[in-house]
């Protein structure tokens, strides 16, 4: 018993704020394919590539990317957290396995995106599902909503993705790879 606490203690310690792999082990997803999120609550995306520069209808916003060059440069100077996710890719342009996809979502501040799953839709075309956590919100009565985003490292072992639809709470994105 002294053996086990010891254990999920030192795990505990380990896995400190890395609350995106906890996350990442209880979303479901189809075995061969990898996947690590990170959260950022606010918008690392530059004006162009960002959801603040869509209709203001649109709730949810999907962009994709296949190479190291391609993710900085679409993400803000100040995005550090972002940028070191980003590093921390090995994109299929690099000649690594990966590509990211950044979603983002307009909703209320007290509101967290996370991981709900990625299922397979079709030829080369996944899913994926993310979940809110924080109150029930209805985006259209916000005066002023505020974009939170999260970031997914993708490795299918069976193909590079030719696109991802991105649902959250009813609204969808879909992104070309």
């Amino acid at each position: 018993m002294h053996r086990r606490a010891v254990v999920v203690g030192v795990l505990t310690v380990a896995t400190a704020g890395c609350t995106d792999r906890l996350r990442d082990v209880a979303a479901s997803t189809p075995r061969d394919i990898a996947v690590r999120s990170r959260y950022v609550d606010g918008n690392p995306l530059t004006e162009g590539q960002s959801i603040r520069g869509l209709p203001a209808e649109l709730h949810v916003h999907a962009a994709s990317y296949r190479s190291h060059d391609g993710a900085l440069g679409a993400l803000r100077p100040d995005a550090i957290e972002s940028r070191s996710f980003v590093d921390a890719t090995e994109f299929v342009d690099g000649g690594g396995e990966a590509i990211l996809v950044v979603a983002q979502r307009l909703t209320a501040p007290e509101v967290e995106l996370r991981l709900g799953s990625i299922s397979r839709i079709g030829d080369g075309a996944l899913r994926v599902a993310l979940d809110e956590s924080g109150p029930d919100v209805d985006v259209e009565k916000l005066d002023d909503p505020v974009v939170k985003t999260l970031l997914l490292r993708l490795i299918d072992r069976q193909e590079t993705p030719t696109r991802v639809v991105v649902s959250v709470d009813g609204d969808r994105a879909g992104v070309t790879i």
